[in-house]
């Protein structure tokens, strides 16, 4: 695979999809090609380089789900034993069920805990502080019977990371992963300064190629669900960790730890995010050509990661815009063209449900109401002629229903992929009970008025 190609190929499929800048890194189990496309900021002349520190997001969470396996390697956590036994703010918990949360549960997001938790204080830093804010809450669902992506989940890792290490998280993350794989991702809310700028977020709005700046903004709370900003190559190193291709995996890693971060969880049913999930790890693709990885989305950017354990293969994929969600599929079926079948999570884009239509929009209504998981409550609402999905923090977004009650959910404040979902039935009355969206679990609250 020659760079210029790449080079070219990127720069092509960004100007496409309005995305200001972005890079691209490909590991052929050989050596690792780069690519890079636009600028730092939409308007400012400072180009994309290849060690431009873009927003992870939630690509953060391999990284911590390694350190947290790295301490289980060394002997200090077990995965099957309960947190409260390391963490004594979970020992009288609010929900009794919560004290039996396990690290294993923490990782493959069955741990039952809500998706989102904040902190009154925007500001506090404290992951103590943040644990015994959790404990007070009800749990979403039983530890380890259902999958709901949980933020909240990873940063009560990183709590557990600190009371084991006696270190602060980024201290823990940066001694016994970052350094030693010869990485340096800029850690948000870090004392010090990045090194490197950072790359702007961009909002693109539906129909237009302009893109506006946006602040990007993560609690220091949530620093260990989604605080890592870096380039595509050094997503590549972290890749090569798990493939075991990197010179410094023997003395990183143990083969017992990285296989047992590749394999899915029972039960850990990610619908609307990966084929199935393991310990920090999705899986994308068919069983026949599996892939493992994460994305990651931000106020204004995304991130993507993939390795293929039988290949050696890895790619990483920054961007800098809410139109990366769209570029990476982009560049999927464009690699795909060149010979590299990365796996990828396609569920589909449901065709409209009947009830769309005018004719019978009665069809619609046991599907309006309010739906909870924790802080966040998502609200169906009748919109002239079908539904419209809203929340409290400003997504807007026009819903398709299936026959099946699958769907998608399309922002419309910005051009990006939409998001899938279902909505699920009540076992025994046949209700509507669950809204699942983007791998969350939101419990019907009440129906709307």
């Amino acid at each position: 695979m020659e760079a210029r190609h790449l080079a070219s190929l990127l720069g092509e499929l960004a100007d496409t999809h309005a995305v200001p800048g972005a890079q691209l890194a490909v590991y052929t189990g050989a050596e690792t090609v780069s690519a890079v496309a636009g600028f730092e900021c939409y308007g400012e002349p400072r180009a994309v380089d290849p060690r431009t520190p873009f927003a992870y997001g939630s690509v953060s969470k391999v990284f911590a789900a390694t350190l947290v396996l790295q301490l289980v390697s060394d002997g200090d956590l077990e995965l099957d034993e309960p947190v409260c036994e390391v963490l004594a703010e979970f020992r009288d918990p609010a929900d009794a069920r919560l004290a039996s949360i396990t690290p294993r549960q923490l990782l493959s997001h069955t741990s039952g805990l809500v998706a989102d938790h904040e902190l009154d204080d925007p500001d506090e830093r404290s992951l103590l502080r943040y644990a015994t804010s959790v404990a007070r809450l009800p749990l979403l669902d039983r530890p380890g019977n259902s999958f709901s992506y949980s933020n909240t989940g990873y940063n009560i890792l990183g709590r557990l990371v600190e009371e084991v290490t006696a270190l602060k998280w980024r201290d823990a993350l940066q001694d016994f992963l970052l350094r030693p794989l010869g990485v340096d991702p800029y850690i948000d809310h870090s004392p010090e300064r990045p090194a490197r700028p950072l790359a702007k977020g961009h909002a693109v709005r539906p129909g237009q190629r302009a893109a506006r700046p946006v602040e990007q903004f993560l609690p220091p709370t949530w620093t260990p669900a989604g605080g890592l900003n870096g380039s595509a190559e050094e997503l590549i190193s972290l890749a090569r960790l798990h493939l075991g291709t990197d010179p410094r995996t023997a003395a990183l890693l143990e083969d017992e730890q990285r296989a047992e971060m590749r394999t899915a969880v029972a039960g850990a049913d990610a619908f609307g995010m990966a084929d199935a999930w393991a310990l920090g790890l999705g899986h994308y693709g068919s069983a026949d050509n599996r892939w493992l990885g994460h994305d990651g989305t931000v106020d204004g950017g995304t991130a993507h990661l993939r390795f293929h354990p039988e290949s050696g293969v890895a790619v990483a994929l920054t961007t800098n815009a809410t139109t990366g969600s769209s570029l990476w599929p982009a560049v999927v079926g464009e690699l795909r063209t060149l010979g590299i079948h990365v796996g990828d999570y396609e569920p589909g884009v449901p065709a409209p449900h009947p009830a769309a239509s005018a004719a019978d929009p009665r069809d619609l209504e046991p599907l309006v109401g309010d739906y909870g998981n924790g802080d966040t409550v998502f609200s169906i609402r009748r919109h002239h002629d079908g539904i419209r999905l809203s929340d409290r923090t400003g997504l807007v977004a026009d819903v398709t229903v299936q026959d099946s009650l699958n769907f998608t959910a399309r922002r419309i404040d910005t051009d990006a992929a939409p998001y899938t979902g279902r909505f699920v039935r009540d076992g025994g009355t046949g209700a509507i009970a669950l809204l699942q969206l983007a791998g969350r679990c939101a419990k019907r609250i009440h129906a709307a008025a």
